[in-house]
């Protein structure tokens, strides 16, 4: 599933080397795009919506701006265990699943497609629907499926929005993070505490008829009861869950190798990234929870700046 994400990325970011998000579009003219041989980098327009370093290529402030990144999300991860806690972060979840499909999915088709284009914001509309559906209607492969996608558009965008040295920085900053998240910050507890309690919701529900039928009545007030506590923040694949962001990351870091380095580069980084995945299902098989992001994301960066280094 990665090797297919990492795919969709590489087509993505040749697709915006077109110049078909470009601020300025020219409707009249054709612009064509060779495939890059294997030593070349893939250059993004300068036209294309990017996110731009506020402090241009300095690395202390580009440490600073991915750290407030990072603190912000610590205060996000927070307020979920404080929902959590009061029974109302199947909700907030919800709003942030449907704020993250519509904006995902607006902006990647319109790399995808130009930013003149009505297509994007109808996929956006459309991804929206299909995520009321599965929150109210119980369709968990449904809802999982969506999860995947926007991984998938979060991964191909990232690497065309930011800007170096941050497309190297955010990466790393982050598979760091995950290591503090998961054994000292309260995101490995908040798992911890969710899987416990929907484990013991599943052993519950077969104990007898009775209790089957509070829990059907309980249902119908709570529509929200089939829908999972992280929202499209977590993806099921088998018996893992693993996070949606680092299924973007992974799909990212190889698509930063592209713009920056070449095509060749982009395999040796998925090659890295996916060994380092692999690595970590050895590692941490006897975990519960572990951080998904440090061994294959610091691989593939390690590949990459070993080939900077040659």
């Amino acid at each position: 599933m990665t090797i297919t994400l990492q795919i969709v990325a590489m087509v993505t970011v040749l697709r915006v080397a077109t110049g078909v998000a470009s601020l300025n579009p020219s409707p009249n003219q054709t612009t064509v795009i060779e495939v890059p041989k294997l030593n070349e980098s893939v250059a993004i327009p300068s036209s294309t919506p990017q996110f731009q370093n506020p402090v241009g290529s300095s690395l202390d402030a580009s440490f600073l701006l991915a750290l407030s990144f990072v603190a912000a999300n610590i205060i996000v991860i927070a307020f979920l265990a404080y929902l959590y806690r009061k029974k109302k972060m199947k909700l907030f979840s919800l709003f942030v699943s449907i704020f993250l499909v519509f904006n995902v999915t607006e902006l990647y088709f319109s790399f995808v497609l130009g930013l003149y284009s009505f297509i994007p914001t109808v996929a956006a509309l459309i991804g929206v629907v299909l995520t009321l559906v599965a929150a109210f209607g119980g369709f968990g492969k449904l809802a999982n499926g969506l999860a995947i996608v926007v991984a998938l558009e979060l991964g191909s965008a990232f690497p065309v929005i930011l800007q170096a040295p941050l497309n190297w920085i955010i990466p790393a900053v982050y598979a760091v993070f995950d290591v503090y998240a998961v054994y000292f910050g309260r995101m490995g507890k908040l798992v911890r505490e969710v899987t416990s309690n929907s484990s013991l919701e599943q052993a519950d529900s077969s104990e007898g008829e009775e209790y089957g039928k509070k829990k059907q009545s309980k249902g119908v007030k709570d529509r929200l009861s089939k829908w999972k506590d992280f929202g499209f923040l977590s993806v099921t694949v088998g018996e893992i869950e693993i996070g949606m962001a680092d299924l973007a990351f992974y799909s990212m870091v190889p698509a930063v190798a592209l713009i920056l380095k070449s095509l060749f580069a982009f395999f040796v980084v998925v090659f890295a990234v996916d060994a380092g995945l692999i690595a970590s299902f050895f590692v941490f098989r006897k975990k519960d929870v572990s951080p998904g992001l440090p061994i294959p994301i610091l691989s593939g960066l390690a590949g990459l700046m070993i080939l900077f280094l040659i």
